[in-house]
């Protein structure tokens, strides 16, 4: 009887650790996947931010230009050029 039941706690110590193991290893999955799709989030929000942060410089690029041309189109009517500004571009 004892050798028995020392077979039995055996095979189910067995089973046990082989359950214990799967489910590990089963979360263990889990997490790499889940990491990795974090990742693919992470990249595909830095392009964002990137195109973003592009738009944003061009913005102010053509803000800087335009406020360029305010201080030069003000200057000129200052100083009476207007007529040649009107003629050179075409305004």
């Amino acid at each position: 009887m004892s050798e028995e039941k020392t077979k039995r706690r055996i095979i189910a110590l067995t089973v046990g650790a082989v359950l214990f193991l799967f489910i590990l290893l089963s979360v263990m999955v889990y997490q790499l996947i889940s990491i990795k799709i974090h990742r693919e989030n992470v990249a595909e929000l830095d392009r964002e931010i990137a195109k973003y942060e592009k738009i944003i410089e061009d913005g102010e690029n053509t803000y800087e230009a335009r406020k360029q041309w305010a201080w030069i189109e003000f200057r000129a009517r200052e100083l009476g050029l207007t007529k040649e500004l009107e003629n050179k571009y075409g305004e």
